[in-house]
């Protein structure tokens, strides 16, 4: 083979591993554990639902919202009713709720719409952990397994 085509392959070579390399590394996704500071006193909206690992269908996301205030007071829209209660975020990002202050409203609805609101209000009192990420814009509530896992955004953003 003559040197020039050894030197035109070598080049491609480089040029496609290059490519390669690049393709194949992902940007991290970092998750900080949650606190008061980076939970409370920001409104969040609903934007995924996973319960047993199985991603729950909500057909108006932003009618479900979470709002905690640095006193522990927890509030937010379920779908159709609004529930509160009382919870701690440690600095580690545990979840101490209080499920005896846990209440919702009892206004009726479509049974679909009622049962979404069943399953998020459960899947909330179950969750243990809270991280950020996406600097900040996201918040994450689970519990230890990860069986239960909720998404939010800001509101608004």
């Amino acid at each position: 083979m003559s040197r020039f085509i050894q030197l035109w392959l070598t080049g491609i070579l480089l040029v496609i591993g290059g490519c390669l390399a690049t393709g194949a590394e992902e940007a991290r996704v970092i998750q900080n554990a949650g606190n008061t500071n980076t939970v409370c006193n920001i409104k969040w909206q609903l934007v995924r639902l996973r319960v047993n690992g199985a991603a729950i269908p909500i057909q108006r996301p932003t009618d479900f919202t979470f709002l905690c205030n640095r006193d522990g007071n927890v509030m937010g829209r379920s779908g159709i009713n609004t529930y509160r209660g009382e919870l701690q975020v440690t600095d580690n990002g545990q979840l101490l709720w209080d499920t005896s202050s846990f209440v919702s409203t009892k206004m009726g609805g479509p049974a679909q719409l009622l049962q979404q609101e069943h399953t998020y209000l459960r899947a909330l009192s179950g969750t243990r952990q809270a991280f950020t990420k996406s600097r900040g814009k996201r918040l994450i509530l689970r519990d230890a397994s990860g069986d239960i896992y909720i998404e939010y955004v800001r509101a608004g953003s």
